[in-house]
């Protein structure tokens, strides 16, 4: 045993032995500090990768949805066959110059080769309108017509007759993209002049009325028919068998010395204005982050209420 102050070979021994288990203890306590972090990253970087996925696979789905739109619609063609439209595609697309035949699966060759070419909208049309045929009672190509004159005024009359005449006129005569109260009188009239009379009162009303159908707007018309009954009824059967509809919603009857007057009123339909709805979608990083996002909205709506109030019970 060492009396000289100096450390003897066990207590240098514990003393090696107790620094060995403080640098061991460091070294322990250091590599669970980088592993605790590296966790806590890893699992930030694996939610932040994920949420960034989903933003991207949203907006996939968005594009894909236009590009599928844009092919419904057959105004642009895929030209490089990726199965995608391109923003350069999607540029120089002119829908003028898309072969029908290259858009046979789209709403555009539908309306345009199929509803053209229906005998029963084109008889329909056709029967309006005596210059759509000839001498003969044969129906008039127009559009070979216009693709064989060379005078300019000639082409422009054979294409406006071409469109009187197609089968795609009933469409919008029946029912219009537009209100037009004029174009309405104008074929309220001519259906009264189809049977020799003159209306007693026309007019659209001021009053308005919801359609229960989405997209499809009313006018409402009041008319006055004083005649003999068989005016009244031919008036009423040329109503009814008019292109355009028309519902008669009330009608009162009364008899005159001289016949009967009709005091009506109907609706008449057109197509609304139709504007793409733009929709906003939220995405959240976890349940969490939505469920504070609406319970902070909630919060700012029972403070806008309770200002409300307030705000009443001083006035």
């Amino acid at each position: 045993m060492a009396t000289d102050g100096s450390k003897g070979p066990a207590e240098g021994k514990r003393e090696k032995i107790s620094k060995a288990q403080q640098y061991t203890m460091l070294e322990v306590l250091g590599a669970s500090l980088v592993l605790g972090t590296c966790i806590v990253m890893s699992i930030f970087l694996i939610k932040y990768i994920k949420f960034n996925a989903t933003i991207i696979g949203e907006k996939n789905n968005a594009i894909m949805d236009y590009d599928q739109t844009i092919r419904n619609v057959g105004v642009c063609v895929d030209t490089d066959g990726n199965g995608r439209l391109s923003a350069e595609e999607l540029e120089k697309c002119n829908p003028n110059e898309v072969s029908l035949s290259k858009v046979t699966n789209s709403l555009r060759y539908k309306v345009l080769s199929q509803m053209a070419q229906n005998s029963d909208l084109e008889s329909v049309a056709r029967l309006r309108n005596a210059n759509c045929y000839d001498e003969t009672g044969a129906r008039k190509d127009f559009n070979k017509m216009y693709e064989e004159s060379t005078d300019e005024k000639e082409r422009q009359q054979y294409l406006q007759s071409s469109k009187i005449c197609s089968a795609l006129r009933v469409i919008p005569d029946a029912l219009p993209a537009s209100k037009n109260t004029e174009a309405l009188m104008a074929s309220l009239n001519e259906i009264f002049l189809r049977t020799e009379w003159e209306p007693e009162r026309l007019s659209p009303r001021d009053d308005s009325v919801k359609s229960d159908i989405t997209g499809i707007e009313v006018i409402p018309v009041s008319l006055r028919i004083e005649g003999t009954d068989g005016i009244v009824l031919a008036v009423l059967n040329n109503i009814e068998l008019s292109i355009r509809e028309f519902d008669i919603t009330t009608a009162t009857v009364e008899w005159m010395a001289n016949g009967l007057s009709l005091q009506a009123s109907a609706n008449s339909y057109y197509l609304g204005v139709q504007t793409p709805i733009e929709t906003t979608k939220t995405l959240y990083a976890s349940r969490k982050a939505r469920l504070n996002e609406r319970n902070n909205g909630s919060k700012v709506d029972s403070a806008t209420s309770a200002k409300d109030e307030l705000l009443k019970e001083g006035n």
